[in-house]
């Protein structure tokens, strides 16, 4: 029977990481948006640990990826974690690997005293919602997302 390993990413893995993460772009039609590259990702995740991220396999052949950061609720006065990606292959869906994936995470924000663990979700992924409903997951309407960058973040520097 296949089995999920969840490994945390290695410097030689990152062109890997790299071909999935514009799959997933591809996925999501956001192809257009991927403005990243080896070296950032390098930089990013190994030199200034921004995030951390793990590779998907099964019996060894890389099937996804998922990249975490921790954040802070001043609400809560404590840690919490956000998911920015979770990715696992077409063919390689349906097979508990998700739900495998929040329990490794939902574990590490045990261990780590983490109070929420956080992620959005396109609104035209109706899989994706009915699998994070399937978990319990509480779909925040009150919240809307808003976002600086670019010119407009260089030009809110200028003020």
């Amino acid at each position: 029977m296949a089995q999920l390993q969840i490994t945390e990413l290695q410097r030689e893995e990152l062109d890997i990481l790299l071909v999935l993460l514009k799959e997933l772009a591809l996925y999501e039609k956001m192809q257009d948006e991927v403005e990243c590259s080896k070296e950032k990702l390098e930089k990013s995740l190994f030199e200034q640990e921004f995030a951390k991220a793990f590779l998907l396999r099964e019996d060894e052949k890389i099937i996804g990826y998922m990249i975490y950061f921790y954040t802070f609720s001043s609400f809560c006065g404590s840690g919490g974690m956000y998911l920015e990606d979770i990715y696992i292959q077409e063919a390689y869906r349906k097979k508990g690997y998700g739900r495998a994936v929040f329990q490794f995470l939902a574990k590490l924000c045990k261990e780590k005293n983490l109070q929420r663990l956080e992620w959005v979700c396109l609104n035209e992924n109706i899989l994706g919602i009915n699998f994070y409903e399937s978990l319990n997951a509480l779909h925040l309407k009150q919240w809307r997302i808003y976002r600086l960058s670019g010119e407009n973040l260089t030009r809110l520097c200028e003020i």
